[in-house]
Formats: structure tokens, sequence, C-alpha cells
């Protein structure tokens, strides 16, 4: 009898564990401490950290009366899950991919689980794999006896925790989660009904890419125009925000004006050469083109029996470019446009690296030909040799340096 009573007095001595709550912002403190004295019924400690405030509490009664007070007068707080509210989160291996999330889910409520979800996870390239996640209630232990689904042979196991740090995707902060998050956004992030749009997009998008379906396209094009405006009228009313609270004699003001006329010019710093100091922008352009000429003109080297041995060689009769130089291959040509840089800014004919990418076979052919003809004739044309150079001051020098 007296173990009887010993087991139940423990059992009642057992409290579940309470998470913290992170409170930032609190310029009362003696307001805040009193307001949550009055709506406590147990003790609770306060701990202050580098940016918050900690509290423990001790029931959950207490912490869901606190949360709904913070939600009520706006307090910035975040937190975590209850350990009661949690749910059992398991894996199902080798189910193939084309069976879809929504079947899953039916099947497995026709076998009374009790669901939250199930989500068809992806590999490192964003495609499906063989493996569900599935939540659901505590109380569905009975899903790891499962061992056939759909006809298929199937693994349940517990779903292995994440090894990384969470990150709140609302404040950017590190060690909590969205879900449980009430601080505002930070400056950089959407809000909800935006983000979540851009969420609908992507998922259409690689709907589209897996399935190549036209209803799948049509849904994408229709989704990325309102993607688009809505990012063009968040823009709009972000920065009739940010004009609205301005006030004359700020310095945000100021920055602002400062900024869109943006008076600063980039204006070439005086140069020294060793005649004289140029000032003017017309000597510059002459000491930059003196200096250009110099450096791409040809060498001047004189050497008369190599000249004269390039020179018997040329009126030899049975001379021919292809016994010294290899005509290229439409393979060859190939190989180099593709190892080129895409993002690289064209010459004088516009033409992109990412432009000669997208030729058809045909048009291999053609620069084959063209190229061994010019092999052949020994010619190279004139407006390949002219070429665009933009001088370009070196970042960090002071503009009176040279």
């Amino acid at each position: 009898m007296n173990n009887t009573e010993n087991d139940s007095t423990q059992q009642s001595q057992v409290r579940p564990k309470i998470p913290p709550t992170y409170v930032y912002n609190i310029s009362d403190y003696e307001n805040f401490h009193t307001s949550l004295e009055n709506i406590t019924f147990d003790n609770f400690s306060i701990v202050n950290t580098k940016s918050a405030l900690k509290i423990n509490l001790n029931s959950i009664d207490d912490y869901r009366t606190t949360t709904k007070l913070f939600d009520e007068t706006e307090i910035e707080y975040h937190t975590y899950q209850l350990p009661e509210n949690k749910q059992l989160s398991v894996v199902i291996r080798n189910l193939p991919v084309n069976i879809s999330e929504a079947c899953i889910y039916n099947v497995l409520q026709e076998l009374k689980f009790e669901l939250a979800s199930v989500t068809r996870l992806q590999n490192q390239f964003k495609s499906p794999t063989p493996i569900v996640a599935v939540l659901l209630s505590k109380s569905s232990t009975e899903i790891f006896f499962l061992n056939r689904l759909l006809y298929c042979v199937v693994i349940v196991e517990p779903r292995k925790p994440s090894k990384d740090i969470p990150q709140c995707t609302n404040c950017q902060r590190f060690s909590h989660t969205k879900k449980f998050c009430h601080l505002p956004l930070s400056p950089g992030n959407l809000p909800h009904s935006k983000s979540s749009l851009i969420r609908r997009k992507d998922l259409a998008k690689r709907t589209w890419q897996n399935h190549r379906n036209p209803a799948n396209k049509k849904k994408l094009n229709l989704l990325t125009k309102e993607v688009q405006m809505a990012l063009k009228n968040n823009c709009v009313s972000s920065y009739n925000s940010y004009s609205s609270n301005m006030r004359p004699g700020e310095s945000n003001l100021w920055k602002a004006t400062k900024r869109l006329l943006n008076q600063e010019i980039n204006t070439i710093p005086p140069l020294r050469t060793d005649a004289k100091l140029v000032i003017s922008d017309q000597e510059k352009c002459d000491v930059f083109s003196n200096m250009l000429y110099n450096t791409f003109s040809p060498n001047h080297i004189c050497n008369p029996s190599n000249d004269l041995r390039v020179k018997h060689t040329l009126e030899l009769p049975n001379y021919e470019v292809k016994n010294s130089i290899n005509y290229v291959t439409p393979y060859e040509i190939k190989h180099i446009i593709k190892n080129l840089p895409s993002k690289i800014s064209p010459g004088h004919d516009k033409i992109t690296n990412l432009m000669l990418k997208k030729l058809s076979p045909k048009g291999l052919v053609f620069m084959t030909t063209l190229f061994n003809s010019l092999l052949r004739l020994g010619y190279f044309p004139l407006k390949w040799k002219v070429a665009i150079i933009i001088l370009i001051n070196k970042p960090g020098k002071k503009k009176i340096q040279s």
C-alpha cells in the first residue's frame, strides 16, 4: 500500500518539460514583470541573455497564457514546440516515384493512421526519390509494423533528425524555426503572401520540368506573371513607406537625396608622365592612345636569315598551308565553343559566347568551312584585329593617384 502511494506521489511530482520563451525589445521591465505575475499561477524565472529575456515557466497553462498575452500585446518573442504536441516523424522507403503523395495519404488514412502530412523527399538535384516522409500522431506507432503498401515491399524507419543548426526563415536567426517565431521580418524578407506565391511558382516549375505537360507550362506562366507583378508592387509599396517616413531636417532625407542625385562622378585623376603632369581630358586621351599603340604594335625583330627562310618556304611551288597547320574540324570548334565562358562581354560585333553555344550543326559546319578557307588563302580579316579596350582604375586607390 505504501509503495503504491509513493509511486503516485512521484508521478504527481513529475512535471512536463516546458520550453523556454525568448522575449525581445522590452523597454519597461517593471511593467512587463508585473503583467507576467498577474496572469501566471506558478513560479517563473527570467534570465537576461545577450539579446533577449529568457522566461522559464513551470506549467503548460502558464505557457499558453503568456504566449497569448504576447500575441495580443504584439511583443516580439520566439519559443519552441510543447513536448505533448510533437508528432511522430517516419520515412517509408522503396515507394516508386510515380506514386503521388495524395495516393499515399489516402491509403494510409484507410489503414486508420492519424496523418498530418506526406512529403516525397528529393535529392540534391531536386529529383524525387523512392523515400516518403510522413508525420503522424504519437499514438500511431503501429506504422513501424507496416511492411507492404500499395503492393510494394516497404521499410518504415524513424526519421533521423538533422545535424544542422535550425535557422528561422522569418527573422533569419538561428536555433529556432519559423513556426514558433513571432519576430519581425528581416529587412531582406518578403511578406508571407508573396513568399508563398514564389514557392508555388517554384513547385509549378519543378512539376513542368519533371512531366513536360502543356497544362503545367500554362500554370507556370501564369504564376510567373503573378510573381513579377507582386514583386513590383512590393517594391513600390516599400519605397512609398520609406519615403513617407522621411522628415525635413533628418539625416535620412539628405542620404536619400544624395543617392538619387548621384552627384559623384568617377573622373580620371591627373597622370604623371616622364615629361610633365597631364591634367586636361584631351592630354589624358593622347597619353592612353600612345601607350596602347606602343603596347599592341608588332615587335621589331630583325633577323635576315629567318626572313629569307620564310620567304623561300612560301615561294615553293608545292607549298600548302595544310602541310604546316592542320585544318580545323566541326568537333574541334564545338569543343572550343563549349569551354568558352558564358558571362563575358561581347566585342564590337555584339556576338556573345552564349550565341555561339546555341549554334546548330549547320552553323558549325559553316564556321569550319570559313576558317579552313582563310587558312588555305593565308588571309586574316582586318575586323578580327579590332578590339574594344576599357581602362578601369584600380579599386582602393585614391583619386589623386595615377
